[in-house]
C-alpha cells in the first residue's frame, strides 16, 4: 500500500477495499470487457482511474490477469 503519512491504517484499508470490490465486481460479471461495458468500465477505471494513485499493484499487470481469467472462462463455457 501506498505510504500517506498519517492515519495510515484505515486509508490502506480503504484503499485495499475498494480495490477488492472492483475486482470482485469484474470477476462476477460474465464475458470479457470487449462483450460487457460494465467490465469495460472497471478496466477504463483501473487503467486511467485512481487506482494507480490508492494501490501499489500494477494496473497493466492486473488487466492482463483478469483478461487471461476471462479466457480460462470463456474456454470452459
Amino acid at each position: 500500500m501506498k505510504d500517506y503519512g498519517y492515519c495510515d491504517e484505515g486509508y490502506a484499508r480503504l484503499a485495499s477495499a475498494i480495490v477488492l470490490q472492483a475486482l470482485k465486481d469484474y470477476r462476477r460479471l460474465p464475458g470479457t470487457a470487449e462483450t460487457n461495458p460494465d467490465k469495460a468500465e472497471i478496466v477504463a477505471w483501473i487503467l486511467h482511474g485512481n487506482f494507480g494513485d490508492i494501490t501499489d499493484l500494477d494496473p497493466v499487470a492486473v488487466v492482463e490477469q483478469l483478461q487471461k481469467e476471462d479466457k480460462k472462462k470463456c474456454r470452459t463455457w
